[in-house]
């Protein structure tokens, strides 16, 4: 029976910290951590190291980058490694890296797979107004997230939670349920169940594109992108010439015949195709996050002002 595996850990963002600090207070030897490289950020483009990076060197760990991994494959095999860790790694690994540890490569999934493979699986639900996601932890194969898995977490979603509120639970629930999971995996106490073939949705990366907000849908709709993207990248609109994000907004009810993306009340009530939206916190270009009441102190809103398109 394993007690104790050694394991090369492949993450990138906040999201991943969690799981890596689950491992090692598991008792598992972290031999290795890849990442993405830094890159370039803010308006002075000052490389900026990914929150792993960070967190892996703060404890002494040795860091090695995304795009040096073909070239690493040679000093993989003499680590001998048992396992490889993959979470939120932000790169799809070749069947070299895959086939290479004794127990493979085991990832974490912000989703119940197959719903929601690919790159934004936490967006992507609340976007689509699901009431439930949680994590898989999956043996990992060739395909995108499409490996057998091996452990499951339901969490319900909170209407009312954006984005980061969503991913910091999954985060902690994940990490729990990846250190649990690998000793079982190893010591065939767990077996990777195929996923079905009915209910596959594909989680695409998050666009430019995906944040304008469509007033011809529902307020419910809106609300629930909304909160997909907030507080960052951020679902956007353009009002008296300026795009905003709003970070957060209400369903509010309303029957009037006027055209979708009317302003109804200075206080910023929009029309929706369906009831309307009233937006609580918003962001101008180059300003703060603020309450609407805030902004309206010195930002005039008329009712009747229809919002812009962006272009």
């Amino acid at each position: 029976m394993f007690n104790k595996l050694k394991i090369c850990f492949m993450g990138s963002p906040e999201f991943s910290i969690p799981s890596l600090k689950a491992i090692i207070n598991a008792g598992h030897e972290v031999s290795l951590v890849f990442t993405q490289e830094p890159k370039p950020a803010n308006r002075g483009k000052k490389l900026k190291k990914q929150p792993v990076h960070e967190y892996a060197e703060s404890i002494g760990l040795k860091v090695l980058f995304a795009n040096s991994l073909k070239d690493k494959i040679e000093y993989l095999k003499n680590l001998n490694l048992d396992m490889i860790v993959v979470v939120a790694f932000g790169h799809i690994l070749p069947s070299s890296i895959i086939d290479l540890p004794k127990f493979g490569c085991i990832n974490l999934h912000a989703s119940l797979l197959p719903r929601w493979r690919g790159a934004a699986p936490i967006q992507r639900a609340i976007m689509s107004g699901d009431t439930q996601t949680g994590v898989a932890v999956m043996l990992m194969d060739e395909g995108l997230d499409t490996g057998g898995v091996i452990s499951t977490l339901s969490v319900d979603i909170n209407p009312k939670n954006n984005v980061i509120k969503l991913t910091n639970e999954l985060s902690l629930k994940g990490a729990d349920l990846l250190e649990k999971s690998i000793l079982q995996y190893a010591n065939g106490i767990l077996k990777p169940i195929p996923q079905s073939k009915v209910g596959i949705t594909y989680a695409n990366k998050i666009h430019k594109k995906d944040e304008v907000i469509n007033w011809n849908k529902k307020a419910s709709e809106i609300v629930n992108h909304i909160n997909a993207l907030s507080p960052f990248p951020g679902a956007k609109c353009r009002v008296k010439d300026e795009i905003i994000k709003i970070i957060e907004a209400d369903v509010i009810e309303n029957n009037e015949k006027v055209d979708n993306g009317v302003i109804i009340d200075s206080s910023i009530v929009i029309k929706c195709a369906q009831n309307a939206i009233k937006v609580k916190v918003l962001q101008r270009p180059g300003k703060k996050t603020m309450p609407t009441k805030e902004v309206l102190n010195g930002w005039r809103i008329e009712k009747g002002l229809r919002v812009q398109d962006i272009v």
